[in-house]
């Protein structure tokens, strides 16, 4: 009843007020709104509405494990959901889901799913799919062939035509494996949502550049780490590789600050990259964030945003298998919130696998609460995946009200 009255009380209210109140509001709140009223409907599905609702959203955390959890950060609150049962109904034959690979942008997710014993023989399967959390809409993405564990993947659009819709790209992250040892001339293809099919790009992949798995888009391009290899053994340098999807091309963005095996790339601001480094002895934190990406590329560059150390700094990745920590930074003080895959009890038959949400400031850990456990031992399987995602409405391109 009171609900109701809530509800009665806001449609009353003039629509530019409205407006700013849903402004304000969830994504998932918003989405259970929509049936209140027509004019409630009109609103919360207009294009406009929509895209200026998502540029006013914060930053959210997102894993899969058993469920689907969208965490705020800040507030520390969370909402969970199950699954969804395309993934566990896929098209093909599916045993067991066992990783999830996935790539934000605009609030929509492309997913990467890893499957086994999903062929007749046994073997590995992968297929691409486009998700809104919020929406609860997926759709399997049809490849051009079959994806190999050396296929990396990406999400953007044209800046000047948006209308052209979103791009999902294609390429092969060991481009000398497959020249070696299949003779084949390595692709990199593009996906056109707007047209649903693959096409191949006149683009040579670079034989002296190595690019790490994960991956970042902001402003509708692609970003990764990556290393460029010199002629002499030893000589390497680690830089940030874009893939441009307005000209569709790879490019050298700037060369990464410094070196660290324990390195995580993340997008700033909306507009810049910013990297958080570890180091694993003294486990010293470093912040770096890029210049405003979008403009020349071949003039950005990382400055230091700020430095955490102290006796009491978690290791972020306990491993090198271990699934990744996501992390976003508390504005305007200089801290940073991790979410990390951790150990207790480590050494003894009582040893979980937790997972720990921290804040660290300059002062060290200002706060430490653990959100989940398990008994899986398995560092890189127990929680399967974490991402930094901004919640939206944005529709997939195939899915309109």
């Amino acid at each position: 009843m009171a609900a109701s009255r809530r509800s009665w009380s806001l449609s009353l209210m003039p629509p530019v007020i409205l407006q700013k109140i849903f402004y304000k509001t969830p994504a998932d709140a918003l989405v259970r709104a929509k049936p209140t009223c027509k004019e409630w409907y009109a609103l919360l599905t207009d294009e406009t509405f929509i895209n200026q609702h998502f540029n006013r959203s914060k930053e959210h955390f997102l894993r899969i494990f058993d469920t689907v959890q969208i965490m705020d950060p800040v507030t520390r609150t969370s909402s969970v959901s199950p699954v969804p049962n395309e993934l566990l109904q896929h098209p093909f034959k599916i045993d067991t889901l066992v990783y999830t690979h996935m790539v934000h942008c605009d609030g929509l997710m492309l997913v990467e799913s890893y499957m086994w014993k999903c062929r007749d023989d046994g073997s590995r399967f992968s297929n691409l799919a486009l998700w809104n959390p919020v929406l609860r809409n997926l759709r399997w993405i049809e490849p051009s062939r079959s994806i190999t564990s050396s296929d990396y993947h990406g999400i953007g659009y044209d800046k000047n035509n948006r209308n052209d819709g979103y791009k999902i790209l294609r390429f092969a992250s060991r481009p000398w494996e497959i020249e070696r040892y299949e003779g084949d001339e390595p692709e990199v293809e593009i996906y056109e949502c707007k047209t649903s099919s693959w096409r191949t790009l006149d683009v040579e992949l670079d034989m002296d550049v190595n690019i790490m798995p994960l991956c970042v888009a902001v402003m509708g391009n692609m970003y990764w780490t990556a290393y460029r290899y010199g002629e002499e053994e030893g000589d390497e340098e680690e830089i940030i590789r874009g893939f441009d999807f307005t000209d569709e091309t790879f490019k050298d963005i700037c060369l990464c600050p410094t070196s660290y095996v324990n390195s995580h790339l993340s997008c700033f601001n909306g507009d810049s990259l910013s990297l958080l480094q570890q180091d694993q002895t003294s486990r010293n934190i470093e912040v770096w964030v890029s210049s405003k990406l979008g403009g020349g590329d071949g003039d950005v560059s990382f400055s230091k945003y700020f430095s955490l150390s102290g006796p009491d700094l978690p290791a972020l990745r306990v491993q090198a298998n271990a699934a990744r920590p996501v992390y976003c930074f508390v504005k305007p003080n200089k801290s940073v919130i991790v979410w990390c895959v951790g150990v207790e009890g480590e050494g003894t038959d009582k040893a979980c696998t937790c997972c720990t949400l921290y804040e660290i400031d300059e002062d060290g850990v200002k706060s430490k609460k653990v959100t989940e456990r398990d008994d899986v031992r398995d560092y890189s399987r127990a929680f399967r995946c974490g991402y930094v995602y901004v919640p939206s409405m944005i529709p997939l391109p195939w899915v309109r009200d």
